[in-house]
């Protein structure tokens, strides 16, 4: 099957500090693929890369058989917004909107009816509260929101930077098992120091010092 992401010896710096080395990876269609590694190990970098929020200092990025680093600008903002769904540690929801509105920003940006939002905050176990605020929610059901918000645009490839880290046991464990019932809808990549993501990983990889290894 050819792959949905395949990175070829790419190389990341910042000043003459290197933060990857050589990275070769490829994940196919439907994929859940685990970035494990210690804060600093370039786990975020990596993911930048292939949302293409950073550019690599060499190497290939292809995404669906496109070069990431021949696109311009404006072909960049649309496959961020067409092809990428990003899930952040801090869930960056928007204060002032509902988690309807929240959900559905992704929706909007491509011009699109809200009404699909409805139907994820369903999948997610939200739709009761689609017209609250991120501030009446619990951490869990933020995080909840957050995801709901990457599915809601139907990504291609959704990418998570750390999205348990800032959540207690019980709610990494029920965020953990959304990943795992939605990942035949998109394809995901979780950067996580969490080695309990390796029970629902289809592979897994280790980032230490700029190097990647297959660990599963």
């Amino acid at each position: 099957m050819t792959s949905l992401v395949h990175l070829s010896e790419v190389h990341k710096a910042y000043d003459k500090t290197t933060v990857l080395k050589g990275i070769n990876l490829s994940i196919k269609k439907g994929d859940l693929v685990v970035l494990l590694g210690p804060s600093g190990s370039g786990k975020t970098t990596l993911l930048n890369l292939i949302a293409g929020i950073d550019k690599a200092n060499s190497g290939q990025i292809q995404i669906l058989g496109a070069e990431i680093s021949e696109m311009n600008d404006l072909e960049l903002t649309d496959y961020r917004k067409d092809t990428v769904g990003y899930i952040f540690q801090f869930y960056n929801l928007l204060p002032n909107l509902t988690v309807l509105e929240n959900a559905a920003l992704g929706l909007e940006l491509k011009g699109e009816s809200l009404d699909y939002a409805k139907v994820i905050l369903e999948k997610v176990g939200l739709e009761d509260k689609a017209q609250r605020f991120p501030a009446q929610l619990s951490g869990g059901e933020q995080q909840r929101v957050a995801i709901a918000r990457a599915m809601a645009k139907s990504p291609a490839l959704i990418v998570a930077d750390e999205p348990t880290g800032n959540l207690d046991k019980n709610n990494s464990i029920a965020v953990r098992e959304l990943f795992k019932s939605i990942a035949n809808d998109s394809t995901i990549i979780i950067a996580t120091h969490d080695s309990d993501y390796l029970d629902i990983a289809d592979k897994a990889y280790e980032l230490n010092e700029g190097i990647l290894e297959t660990i599963k």
